[in-house]
């Protein structure tokens, strides 16, 4: 049965067990072996015609001494990709007290992920360089990044973040404004998974990676800037990492199956869709709002639309109900004012409130109810008047 037997000063060669004890002949060390060593690494990326590894174990063969080194990376031989020696070694950061846990590549640039901290390391040219450092942005697990057609993108308890080649951008956050609120998402946020949608330029950041969450889901459109999050989502009490075929559908794996992601609507029983505090740009000015407008098509039938003025969510008020053409009927006020249209055509459908809505500074309108599979929003529109400063 052949085995490994280690002969000082620490080179491996294969031997075989006899049934006595073989005295194996000590051969001499080369230059090429002084510096060779073995690598057992946790992650890895290509980039060019070189693999670099993060998170290792060093069998050295000079010394024959093994070294856990878990912030540390390696780089191959150019064209051997299996072939590493120790003066490849490149270190981010040393005895910061954190492993290296992802590694993701983009425009030349290798993102090495810790628990904490994010190390983007440029390795265009031939001594690699520490470009920036990114504190509170690192991840827990490799499942928590992935590669889209607009750069690297990932999530932690801090927020969801993309590198595009130069800047590192919080999708949570656009022009100095919270998306979601940071109570909302940290209720959300376990310990991350991510994966991305080519088809509809999406990225799908799940509750947790493992079993710890009840797999709901947001979803952000990287064409709209928009989040939306859905419950109970990835059901599966054991699920993998989030990845693409070879088509570039989102897939992963649970206990017996493989699974794909599917964007096809069903019926939604907790639809719940709310405006932003609408102020118009003029914060501190009045105004009377006189109707707003929703394009939709679909069954309508059963979600509830009303309006709330001035950021006060609690107190909501009703408008009248449309007719077949989307105009309003002026008289019957209704919490479910959309009917049913189908979906051969976008009907532009007329909220005229049922009791004037004047000298108010803000404005929202508050979808709830259960939304048909066929339910769709294209637009909203409101018209107002801005009153006269007093």
């Amino acid at each position: 049965m052949a085995e490994y037997s280690q002969i000082n000063p620490g080179k491996y060669h294969l031997g075989y067990r006899f049934p006595t004890p073989v005295l194996i002949e000590k051969l001499p060390m080369n230059a090429e072996d002084e510096h060779r060593i073995d690598l057992k690494f946790k992650h890895s990326v290509v980039v060019g015609r070189t693999v670099y590894v993060g998170n290792v174990q060093v069998f050295a063969w000079r010394n024959g001494s093994i070294k856990v080194e878990a912030d540390s990376m390696y780089k191959s031989i150019v064209n051997q990709f299996d072939v590493f020696a120790s003066y490849n070694k490149i270190e981010a950061a040393v005895n910061d007290g954190e492993e290296i846990t992802a590694l993701a590549e983009f425009a030349d640039k290798i993102l090495q992920f810790k628990q904490n901290t994010l190390y983007i390391i440029n390795v265009s040219q031939q001594v690699e360089i520490l470009e920036s450092t990114h504190k509170y942005k690192g991840v827990n697990n490799p499942a928590a990044v992935c590669k889209t057609d607009y750069g690297v993108a990932w999530a932690n308890e801090h927020g969801c973040f993309l590198y595009d080649g130069k800047n590192v951008t919080d999708l949570l956050e656009r022009q100095g404004v919270q998306k979601i609120k940071e109570s909302d998402w940290e209720s959300f946020c376990f310990n991350p998974m991510i994966g991305y949608f080519p088809r509809k330029r999406q990225l799908i950041v799940v509750d947790d990676v493992s079993t710890a969450g009840d797999g709901s889901v947001f979803i952000y459109d990287m064409v709209t800037g928009s989040w939306v999050k859905g419950a109970n989502v990835f059901a599966d009490a054991v699920k993998s990492n989030l990845t693409n075929d070879w088509s570039g559908d989102l897939i992963h794996s649970s206990i017996n199956y493989i699974k794909k992601w599917s964007d096809t609507s069903v019926q939604a029983t907790g639809f719940s869709l709310k405006t932003k505090d609408i102020d118009f740009g003029q914060p501190g000015v009045r105004k009377k709002i006189y109707k707003a407008y929703v394009s939709y098509k679909g069954d309508g039938t059963a979600v509830t639309l009303q309006y709330a003025i001035n950021g006060d969510t609690d107190t909501v008020a009703p408008f009248y109900r449309t007719q077949a053409d989307g105009s309003s009927d002026g008289s019957n006020s209704d919490t479910t004012p959309l009917l049913d249209v189908g979906t051969d055509d976008w009907v532009l459908g007329e909220l005229k409130p049922v009791s004037s809505i004047n000298n108010v500074y803000s404005f929202q309108l508050i979808f709830d109810g259960t939304a048909a599979a066929d339910f769709e929003i294209n637009d909203i529109s409101i018209v107002y008047r801005l009153k006269n400063i007093k």
